[in-house]
């Protein structure tokens, strides 16, 4: 009886080290990375579904004008404006 219930809480913490690596490998490729300019024109081009956000602020955005599509939240604006953004979408910031 003993081995039984020493091999099940093996078991058990075999499972809770899986689940608590999966999460972690979840968190990482969550993580944000750059991508290249010629990356993000063939994203433009393709179909895929995203959302581009531009962060500049106002001043930048007149200056420079915008890529066509892209919504403008200024960075400051951020952290209020997040329950706004979709979640079921690759968000892509400039």
């Amino acid at each position: 009886m003993t081995g039984k219930f020493a091999l099940g809480s093996v078991m058990l913490a075999v499972i809770a080290i899986s689940s608590q690596w999966a999460v972690a490998q979840e968190q990482k490729s969550k993580q944000p990375e750059r991508i290249a300019i010629p990356d993000l024109k063939k994203k433009l081009d393709s179909n895929e579904k995203f959302l581009l956000i531009d962060v500049r602020e106002d001043w930048e955005l007149k200056k420079d004008g915008a890529i066509p599509g892209a919504i403008h939240i200024p960075v400051a604006e951020l952290d209020k404006r997040m329950k706004d953004i979709p979640k079921d979408v690759e968000l892509l910031f400039y």
